[in-house]
């Protein structure tokens, strides 16, 4: 028995000094940390800035080169792509009051995607279709993969243009581009 005691006493500063080391690596670990977030946190704001900047200068030289008449036909540039993602997130009563065909009284994720992307006009990612939808209807658990698999199939019946630019997928609205051609030729 007194082996026993002498062992515990033998551990108990070994324990001690085991932990007091796990608590200083411990706090150093989260010091660094600590920091590491702060310079994020830091990196980000600029970004933020630099992000408003460039848009603001984009849309300077967008009307700059909208009274020459050369706008791009591409589709959405990578700036207009970001700012939809961040700040045009905000989706008119229009689409969040669609009402399903046939009266019913929660509409299908076509009916919404269809619905957004008339509205739209413009070619839309499928980010931002699904933010913009998700935003609009919180109750509902709408996941990008979901409204990726309905804008393909959506494609494939002719309801839905895709366009690419690069490696991004752009989706419109039939009506909205059949529209479009109208307005350019008259």
């Amino acid at each position: 028995m007194a082996d026993i005691q002498d062992d515990i006493a033998n551990l108990k500063p070994l324990y001690a000094a085991r932990l007091a080391e796990d608590l200083e690596r411990n706090a150093l670990e989260q010091e660094r940390l600590v920091s590491e977030v702060a310079a994020l946190q830091e990196r980000l704001e600029t970004l933020r800035g630099n992000q408003v900047l460039l848009v603001n200068m984009q849309q300077a030289l967008g009307e700059v080169e909208g009274s020459g008449g050369t706008l791009s036909q591409a589709g959405p540039s990578k700036v207009d792509r970001i700012e939809q993602s961040t700040s045009e997130r905000a989706v008119s009563p229009a689409v969040s009051a669609v009402v399903a065909p046939g009266g019913r009284s929660t509409p299908t994720l076509r009916d919404l995607v269809v619905g957004y992307l008339s509205e739209q006009g413009r070619p839309c990612s499928a980010l931002v279709v699904t933010d913009a939808l998700s935003d609009a209807h919180r109750d509902r658990g709408i996941k990008i993969t979901v409204v990726r698999s309905t804008l393909e199939a959506m494609v494939a019946k002719g309801q839905v243009r895709r366009s690419k630019q690069g490696k991004s997928v752009f989706y419109t609205a039939v009506a909205a581009t059949v529209a479009d051609k109208d307005l350019v030729a008259t």
